[in-house]
């Protein structure tokens, strides 16, 4: 069994494995191209908003809606995982 955290951490990919650490290539993980490409785009849209200082809520209400919609996109398309997000904003996180 995987365990994944999806994040939006600066240099990241995204996806982390929780106890072997680093971070993992969607596409090495076998996540469709559309998936992969939706979890490009929200990485330079967190990447954006941590230059910004997080600081506007609702931007970063969009982000961690979306970031619970991909890991949960995620945990529907692979077998045998675990997946959580965590808030690089809010520093938080939770079980999907």
């Amino acid at each position: 069994m995987n365990y994944l955290i999806i994040d939006g951490g600066l240099s990241g990919t995204g996806i982390r494995d929780k106890y072997e650490g680093g971070y993992l290539s969607p596409e090495s993980l076998g996540l469709n191209n559309s998936l992969v490409h939706q979890i490009n785009i929200w990485l330079l849209k967190y990447e954006n908003e941590h230059y910004n200082g997080f600081n506007n809520v609702n931007i970063i209400d969009e982000l961690d809606k979306e970031g619970n919609e991909i890991a949960r996109k995620i945990k529907d398309e692979l077998i045998d995982v675990k997946v959580e997000y965590f808030s690089a904003a809010r520093m938080t996180g939770k079980i999907i």
